[in-house]
């Protein structure tokens, strides 16, 4: 039997850029067990069939020389013909509860290959992408979380791109301690790295707004700043929009927070070095 793809139910899409906080809230809407299952399913490239590499975030003019310091990029393999057309049944399957929910969560900086991808799906070739989307997802809200301290995220960003470790499972998620701490030898401060970051970061949350003005899908706002404070308010707030009945009251998300004194150290000299470079 051939999955059909459309999902009738509430459905919903976590818009994001790296480090803002994503994998945390996505981990607690999973947890309610009545919100979908969301994930990044696409975090994938078509050229490559794999994430987004060290380097491959540092592919401008003027920043290749921080790129080679970072490791190598693997080669991959391309995606095959009716490759992702077999992967995307499954994650409607995958990323949906028992209630006919469906999420599922999306970096800005792989909304392009989605796209072509979504063009070669059975039946969708000739709409917009906005079409395809209300095919798939005809009752799609959109979520747009993001980090108001823009240098935090970035150091942050550096710090994952330097160790590859994007994640720490804890049986405590209000554990302040680095996540990483036995690989702060393997990291460096770099100002232009993180800059570049920056710059990144303002873009890709900016591209975001003017694609949620195009199309006409107004999110649902969170920030991770204020997020943090109160979890469970800003979960029941999300479910209350999208109109979902909340799950009775359980635990706590698994994710470890990962902000330590070394982010918070190179996000001072960041500042103050900024600022000094400004005066010249």
């Amino acid at each position: 039997m051939v999955t059909p793809m459309r999902i009738d139910g509430i459905s919903f899409l976590v818009c994001a850029t790296q480090r803002s906080g994503s994998t945390l809230f996505c981990e607690l809407l999973r947890a309610t067990g009545v919100a979908g299952v969301p994930d990044e399913y696409f975090e994938r490239l078509r050229a490559t069939g794999l994430p987004r590499q060290p380097r491959q975030y540092f592919e401008d003019d003027g920043v290749q020389d921080i790129a080679e310091r970072l490791a190598p990029t693997v080669s991959g393999r391309p995606e095959e013909p009716g490759e992702f057309e077999a992967w995307f049944r499954y994650v409607l399957q995958r990323a949906t509860t028992s209630n006919g929910v469906f999420g599922a969560k999306m970096m800005w900086n792989y909304l392009d290959d989605f796209k072509v991808r979504m063009a070669e799906l059975p039946g969708l070739g000739g709409l917009t992408f906005n079409a395809q989307l209300d095919v798939v997802f005809p009752r799609l809200k959109i979520i747009f979380i993001r980090r108001r301290d823009k240098v935090a995220q970035a150091v942050s960003l550096w710090k994952a791109i330097q160790t590859q470790r994007w994640r720490t499972e804890s049986e405590s998620d209000s554990d302040d301690l680095d996540a990483d701490t036995d690989q702060t030898a393997n990291v460096e401060y770099d100002y232009r790295a993180i800059e570049h970051l920056l710059d990144q970061l303002h873009r890709w949350d900016a591209r975001w707004e003017d694609w949620f003005h195009a199309t006409g899908r107004e999110p649902i706002r969170i920030f991770y700043d204020e997020f943090t404070v109160n979890r469970a308010a800003t979960i029941g707030r999300v479910l209350d929009i999208l109109g979902i009945d909340p799950p009775e009251p359980e635990g706590k998300g698994s994710m470890k927070r990962q902000a330590d004194d070394l982010s918070k150290d190179w996000v001072s000299r960041f500042r103050a070095e900024s600022e000094q470079r400004q005066r010249v």
